[in-house]
């Protein structure tokens, strides 16, 4: 029997039509109650017997509809089917074309993570008398003409149509171990364990040669496909020239097998086959480092295995014309040469990250100063005394007396049979400069049978990476426990260990459990602060799993805090509990702290940066730029989805359209931010098959989880998401990964099409080319920076990340979002502003967000968990269009666009009118406020602008309306002879009001007022 060609539907029949996407088009030239057709069809999906069918026909003097019959046929009978042939017997009324929908479908669940519901043999309806009779009657023959997809990002052809047993069998027939085919880029390998029978078609010889045509300075790409009969370990590939000299990774590299970590350092892959896979080896050849004058390249490429003896063979023949590309072939994606992007330094560097400043080491006294900040350093490297210059404005005053942090130096203390101790005194200290940006501090110790080894990195961030190798010298039972005894002055508020955002506890404990994201706490205010993070032996980002072998200590581990006012003390300590080392035993002790402020807070930045962001749901999904500028918006973020952004993290097809609006907010005196990030890839993604290939490296292979980009989502569609993940989400998923993926965020296309994501690994090499990615976005495409709604990655491709925005020689700022992690239990009950925290120090804005109840938290809380003052930023709010008197406190208004009738451009108007940009603030934890208030549920901030205008905002806390005193040193404001509170008209928020500054003030429950102070107006 024939083949079956294969085409695309000339129209694209309904995605939702439950019909699915694939079909096979029978001729029949009679009509007849019973009529067998069999089908040579080569299918993907494992197990066919298990998939029902549905039949659609057009009568005659109808019309298809929609790209389809119009009429269905319920009698249909399946005789026999397997991956390779199905014989099917049905009623056809009348001569001519039917449609055999051969994996029908429909979609269940929330939109972004939808089931999918193959229809079962036992839900067809044929009518029961037919098909009594089906087997026994007698049958006219029908032909199948051709297999169809819906569209062609549907199809199986070429590359996902396998070949039989048997003819893999032969194309095999050999002694070798394995097989080597050549491929070119513009058929990426799908099948796992499977070959395409479109290579039946090459002879033997020509399926390790590859031929085509090369720019002169394109980055190349090709396939080999390694087909293997046993099972292979360690694979290898070695490069030759037409001399049979070996080539340079430089010149020629297999992405699968070598490259570089998101440190930019080498790294060697081992990659194993298992018996009767196929392993898609993708290579590059980095023409600009051959000849200019070569016309012809002959490459070979020499396949081998560590547990084989065999060596296979095949030739790579180009042909070079003198075509120069722009960027080596990068902006043309079906050239596939942005897979040399996964092996980028981009943003790799020693030196310091602008906003912040150089380190200074200080010789004499072990100090260092990192950018508002002295740290005194003690002998084990750690710090024992931690300074702070920042004042009650955020702003660095390097003459003023500095917040002092520690009661008393960090320690670790050592427990062992028979008495404990302190590390104290160290043999050996090594200081090591690495650039301007950090300074590493080796100390070694031995005392009391145990050895120490520590390496301390100090950051210009105020980041301290602390690495604390211990070493048991007897057997015996030891403990090891982390102490950072604080000052009470200091360390006012506290956050983390699953405590919410607000005043230091009395008394607070965690135990570790994989379930919550407790393993960091902060501590401090406005000038000073500090956060601990207890880590895995090795950097780990994202998850608590696995739980810090040492820290957790199979739950013996705990993490307590304890406020002694009566000492002015605020101890945290981190211990293992009890362990038995044996001699010569040695484990690794890992934690991190994150010195605050981070840095200087940019207020020219917040208040003139005002932001319009809708969701793409919002009309046609594409922000109205000349609407958001009469608003008063100077700066647009365009979210995930809508016709601008609808690939997630994959804006590259959407470019050009993407310019067009980029160019026309820069003409209206605008900047524009988009969303991009890591965490899931677009389906659609040019180089999808590719990242596959490198197996577990780049896409995350858990079966029984989902990855959704919406943690806020609620517990039901979260429940439905997860048990979709067992249905493996959309059918394109299903359909042609089939296994070996985790679903991710769906979302229907403009064209009405689903973009299927599948989550990626927290750390990897395509975190090198993300970076390129936005490289190429801010230079290509001209944006003015990144929405990040959540994070798919630690400082290191932060820092990263903030150095290409920073050369690309303009303002761009990165925007981070986020939900409040500490609604439920299922988020890990932590606040992403203590998650988050080593992101901050690379930020320019901040939006928290969802479930962030403003008018139930405290004002401790908005300090803490919202605002964002404490570390260098400054915030806006989101749920609910948040409060905007708590908000302007602290400096925060709602972000127009998001929700409907939120209280943005009126602040806004605000702000313009008292040239907010040039003014103090003076928030209530100032020392200096020259505005009080007689109860601790109402809180006033102070903003002085230069005019000696004084703006004052009131907020209430209170539980109900109440009439409050506001007191004013009017000393302080240089205000002489009568004054008055004047409140100015502000739409929705406040009508036009005078109050005498005696009286008492009448201010709602939840509300507040916006007032000038000034003189009597006679």
């Amino acid at each position: 029997m024939q083949p079956l060609k294969s085409k695309v539907a000339p129209l694209a029949w309904p995605r939702k039509s439950g019909l699915g996407n694939h079909r096979i088009l029978i001729y029949t030239a009679h009509a007849d109650k019973y009529v067998r057709v069999t089908i040579p069809w080569r299918r993907r999906d494992l197990h066919p017997e298990t998939i029902g069918m549905r039949m659609l026909h057009t009568p005659a003097g109808s019309q298809i509809q929609n790209g389809m019959g119009c009429a269905e046929i319920r009698n249909i009978r399946i005789e026999s089917i397997t991956r390779f042939e199905g014989v099917i017997v049905f009623e056809a009324p009348e001569t001519g074309i039917y449609e055999l929908y051969y994996m029908p479908h429909t979609l269940s669940g929330p939109g972004y993570c939808p089931n999918t519901d193959y229809m079962r043999p036992d839900e067809m309806t044929p009518d029961a008398d037919w098909l009594a009779c089906a087997e026994k009657a007698a049958v006219q023959t029908a032909s199948a003409i051709f297999y169809e997809s819906r569209t062609e990002f549907d199809s199986f052809y070429p590359m996902e149509q396998p070949m039989t047993h048997h003819e893999a069998k032969a194309f095999l027939d050999n002694d070798a171990p394995f097989a080597i085919v050549t491929e070119s880029r513009l058929h990426p390998l799908r099948m796992q364990y499977e070959m395409p029978a479109v290579w039946l078609e090459r002879s033997k010889e020509h399926c390790c040669i590859l031929r085509d045509t090369v720019c002169k300075n394109e980055h190349y790409t090709f396939q080999l496909a390694v087909c293997a009969k046993e099972p292979l370990q360690n694979i290898h590939v070695d490069f030759y020239d037409a001399n049979g000299y070996p080539l340079s990774k430089e010149k020629c590299i297999c992405f699968n097998l070598t490259g570089r970590d998101i440190d930019g350092n080498p790294v060697v892959f081992q990659r194993n086959a298992a018996a009767n896979e196929v392993l898609p080896l993708w290579c590059g050849v980095a023409m600009e480092h051959f000849s200019s004058q070569t016309t012809e390249i002959q490459l070979t490429a020499k396949v081998y295995a560590e547990n084989t003896d065999y060596t296979a063979e095949a030739s790579i023949l180009l042909s070079v014309n003198d075509t120069l590309l722009p960027a080596n072939g990068d902006d043309d994606l079906w050239r596939l040469s942005r897979l040399f992007w996964l092996n980028s330094d981009i943003g790799i560097s020693d030196d310091v990250i602008a906003p912040y400043f150089p380190i200074e080491n200080a010789q004499d006294d072990l100090s260092l100063e990192i950018t508002g900040k002295r740290i005194t350093v003690s002998a084990l490297g750690l710090p024992a005394q931690i300074e702070s210059y920042y004042n009650d404005e955020g702003q660095i005053n390097p003459s003023a007396e500095p917040v002092q942090l520690l009661d008393s130096p960090i320690a670790l203390q050592v427990k062992k049979t028979g008495g404990a101790f302190a590390i104290q005194e160290t043999d050996e200290q090594e200081r090591i400069i690495k650039g301007t940006n950090c300074t590493q501090i080796r100390s070694a110790a031995v005392q009391n049978d145990v050895e120490i080894e520590s390496i301390v990195e100090y950051e210009a961030d105020g980041h301290i990476d602390t690495h604390i190798r211990v070493t048991a010298l007897e057997d015996g039972e030891y403990s090891f426990t982390l102490q950072i005894p604080m000052k009470s002055s200091a360390a006012q508020h506290m956050m983390g260990m699953c405590y919410e955002g607000g005043r230091v506890p009395a008394w607070w404990e965690y135990d570790w459990d994989e379930r919550l994201f407790g393993s960091l706490v902060w501590f401090g205010g406005v000038r000073g602060g500090l956060q601990i993070k207890l880590m895995q032996e090795t950097e780990h980002w994202g998850s608590i799993k696995p739980l810090p072998k040492m820290w957790y200590n199979n739950g013996l581990g705990k993490m307590t805090v304890r406020s002694q006012p009566y000492k002015g003390l605020v101890l945290f300590e981190g211990t293992t509990g009890k362990m038995q080392l044996k001699a010569g035993q040695t484990e690794m002790l890992h934690f991190h702290m994150m010195v605050t402020p981070l840095h200087p807070i940019n207020t020219d930045r917040h208040w003139k940066e005002h932001i319009y962001h809708i969701g793409p749901w919002v009309g046609n999904g594409v922000p109205n730029i000349e609407l958001a500028k009469s608003l008063g918006a100077t700066m647009i973020n365009l979210h995930q989805g809508g016709p601008l952004n609808e690939n997630i993290n994959y804006p590259f097809f959407v470019a050009p359209r993407l310019k067009e609006q980029v160019d026309k907010a820069h003409e209206l005196g605008m900047r524009y931010k988009v969303y991009y990030t890591v965490r899931e890839l677009s389906n659609y993604a040019t180089e999808f098959w590719a990242l596959r290939a490198l197996r577990e490296e780049i896409f995350a292979q858990d079966p029984n989880s989902v990855a959704i980009a919406d943690t806020f989502a609620s517990e039901e569609n979260r429940f439905q998401a997860n048990t979709s993940a067992k249905k493996a989400g959309g059918a394109w998923l299903r359909e042609h990964l089939v296994e070996g993926y985790v679903p991710a965020w769906h979302e229907e296309l403009e064209t009405g099409e689903m973009d299927c994501a599948i989550a990626t690994c927290g750390v990897s090499r395509w975190h090198n080319y993300y970076l390129c990615g936005l490289n190429w976005l801010i230079r290509n495409v001209g944006i003015d920076g990144l929405y990040l709604d959540g994070i798919g990655y630690d400082r290191r491709i932060m820092k990263r990340l903030r150095r290409v925005l920073n050369a690309s020689g303009k303002k761009c700022d990165i925007d981070i979002h986020s939900g409040n992690e500490h609604c439920e239990i299922q988020y890990g009950y932590e606040a992403p502003a203590n998650k988050y925290l080593e992101h901050f120090a690379y930020a320019d804005a901040l939006w928290l967000g969802e479930c962030y109840m403003y008018e139930d938290v405290s004002p401790d809380y908005y300090l803490v968990e919202s605002s964002g003052l404490p570390f260098g930023l400054m915030g806006e709010m989101l749920h609910g269009g948040g409060n905007p008197w708590r908000g302007m406190v602290y400096g925060m208004t709602a972000r127009l666009g998001w929700e409907a009738n939120v209280i943005s451009r009126e602040i806004w108007e605000l702000w313009d009118s008292f040239d907010i940009a040039n003014a103090r603030m003076l928030g209530y934890w100032h020392e200096e406020c020259p505005v009080t208030v007689e109860d601790d549920q109402l809180r006033a901030t102070c903003y002085i602008n230069q005019k000696g205008e004084i703006l004052v905002v009131i907020a209430s806390w209170y539980p109900q309306d109440r009439k409050f005193l506001i007191r004013v040193n009017a000393q302080q404001l240089g205000l002489s002879g009568e004054y008055e509170f004047y409140a100015p008209a502000i739409r929705n928020v406040q009508e036009e009001a005078v109050f005498n500054p005696h009286d008492l003030i009448p201010i709602e429950k939840n509300k507040g007022w916006f007032f000038m102070i000034r003189p009597v107006q006679k």
